[in-house]
């Protein structure tokens, strides 16, 4: 009973603390849009969601302001991640981000341009002084859109702790937030924690719906240690189709709240936990994204730390208990999967496993048939077995089950002796029969690189250059009606490494949008002559295949 009123008196504290965030401020909407979400905070992404995407109407251009008067203390122009994404500092304590944009607005836009040209770089991060850029409540700073690591029009906007850099979640301060609907429950998962050195796929139980807000399954046998998964989502209202992410889970055992958590503060240190804290296999073998109702060994996640109890089910200990699953969105409808669980202290046979025992806490050097594989401690968040072989010029570290918390260093023995062949090597990996490039080196016996992932693993090459070709201009072809000239500039193999653009001589702006293949440069930078220019773009791809484009346009 302590434990229940603990963890209520920690809940009371933590809302009445998000009350009182939201009714001190008064932030202006981030977006020129409805509060209509794509993505919410702490959901499931490569790593926790460190803040809440905004619908675009399905465009981009969507005016962009500052929440709250400050100054701009950060600002990136990526290819990938955040894209164009500006950091501003309030003077209350916080900093809000707006990533993925399009463009920046005008005052913005000659500051970042003047930058890249100054530096001769498409690409630029630059943190201005105290009060350089002072920008005001509501005021515009640019455009939402597609760029950096985005696949749809889309503003990610975050809030964070300036002191910190901790992520909040932006739901927390007073944005209107219309959810009507329950979250979805769509399945629940068994997960072996008794054996932990060899992952296994969870064993998934079957639910059936009963009411609008209550779902159930078969009573439940267990006989070793075992941690429940749920697949769930959650929709904002009907007509919006987005499949979000949940705000808080409650365990609840006979009645007593026993385990708990709430995505409201995410530390960027502990954001490569997702891993562990979704089930691993099931989203690489079946693209399901299992969120464990309990804390993953090894995983030092803040916002667990609440939990006495780490929420793996002992079958000495539940004998016969009755299991109520609380999943609740940010403005607390809530859906319940009900359950009885019976613990069986007859354990089952131990099966026998073969591989190399990997400890967290050691280093390894391995070596198969000339070989080379390098494992330093916690590189992997758990102990586990490897089954690793060498064979017909392909390193096989086995199947991609369990997740990395740092790379390891693999290397494959070489003869070659062309210098070209050389330059053009590198290792691959091979998945659903295509081998993927790897950034590597070599030496005069191997070629190495870093991986995260388990797998196979061979050396290949890339033989040829990248192909550009120009999408809204000809040679010898007038430009003056065009605002933009636009190449198509990819690589099939090696992926682009980098690309230099001249305009009769000069460095000249061509940004470069990865998903479509599309470098562009705007006419707007005034650095083209009336009459004859020269275009030059070098460029080459990640193993140093180089090729020049050069063409005569006329404005």
């Amino acid at each position: 009973m302590n434990l229940f009123l603990r963890i209520l008196f920690t809940s009371f504290f933590i809302l009445n603390y998000s009350q009182a965030i939201s009714q001190e401020l008064d932030f202006h909407s981030p977006i020129d849009a409805p509060f209509d979400l794509s993505g919410t905070f702490g959901e499931y992404r490569s790593r926790f969601h460190t803040g809440i995407d905004f619908k675009s109407r399905g465009v981009q251009g969507q005016k962009i302001f500052s929440i709250e008067d400050g100054y701009i203390s950060r600002i990136e122009v990526n290819n990938y991640g955040y894209g164009k994404v500006v950091y501003i500092d309030h003077p209350n304590g916080y900093t809000s981000v707006y990533a993925h944009l399009k463009d920046f607005s005008t005052k913005l836009d000659k500051f970042v341009r003047g930058e890249q040209y100054r530096l001769k770089k498409s690409t630029i991060k630059n943190f201005p002084k105290k009060g350089e850029l002072k920008v005001e409540k509501g005021e515009l700073i640019g455009y939402s859109g597609n760029t950096g690591g985005s696949f749809g029009p889309h503003l990610h906007f975050e809030i964070r702790d300036t002191d910190t850099q901790d992520a909040l979640n932006p739901l927390m301060f007073n944005y209107e937030y219309i959810d009507k609907e329950r979250p979805i429950i769509r399945g629940l998962y068994l997960i072996d924690e008794e054996n932990t050195l060899v992952s296994s796929l969870p064993s998934k139980k079957e639910i059936k719906k009963l009411n609008d807000s209550t779902y159930t399954t078969n009573d439940i046998e267990f006989s070793q240690k075992t941690g429940l998964g749920i697949d769930i989502y959650d929709i904002q209202y009907k007509g919006l189709f987005n499949q979000n992410g949940v705000y808080k889970i409650d365990l609840l055992i006979d009645s007593l709240l026993v385990y708990s958590f709430k995505m409201d503060r995410i530390k960027f240190s502990q954001n490569h936990y997702r891993k562990i804290m979704y089930d691993y296999m099931s989203a690489i073998k079946n693209k399901t994204k299992v969120l464990k109702v309990y804390t993953p060994q090894n995983a030092d996640l803040s916002f667990l730390g609440d939990n006495d109890f780490n929420g793996i089910l002992d079958p000495s200990e539940y004998l016969n208990s009755y299991v109520s699953i609380i999943v609740s969105d940010w403005n607390n409808n809530s859906s319940y999967l009900n359950f009885r669980i019976k613990g069986n202290v007859n354990k089952d046979e131990i099966s026998s496993y073969d591989g190399i025992e990997i400890l967290t806490n050691q280093n390894y050097e391995i070596n198969k048939n000339s070989s080379l594989i390098k494992i330093k401690k916690n590189t992997f968040y758990n102990d586990l077995l490897l089954n690793i072989s060498y064979e017909d010029d392909t390193l096989d570290l086995g199947d991609d089950k369990d997740p990395f918390r740092k790379s390891m260093l693999i290397k494959l023995p070489q003869t070659i002796t062309d210098t070209l062949e050389m330059r053009q090597s590198f290792i691959g990996r091979i998945k659903d029969n295509k081998i993927t490039y790897i950034d590597s080196r070599n030496d005069d016996s191997y070629i190495y690189t870093n991986t995260s992932s388990l797998g196979k693993y061979i050396i290949s090459r890339d033989t040829l250059k990248p192909e550009i070709t120009p999408i809204n201009f000809k040679h010898n072809s007038n430009i003056s009606n065009r605002s933009t000239i636009r190449l198509r500039l990819k690589d099939e193999m090696s992926g682009i490494k980098s690309y230099n653009a001249f305009l009769n001589g000069k460095w000249a702006l061509f940004e470069y949008e990865f998903k479509s293949n599309l470098i562009f440069h705007k006419i707007s930078d005034n650095i083209i002559n009336e009459g004859e220019n020269i275009l030059l773009i070098n460029y080459q791809d990640g193993v140093g295949n180089k090729g020049v484009y050069k063409a005569i346009i006329y404005y």
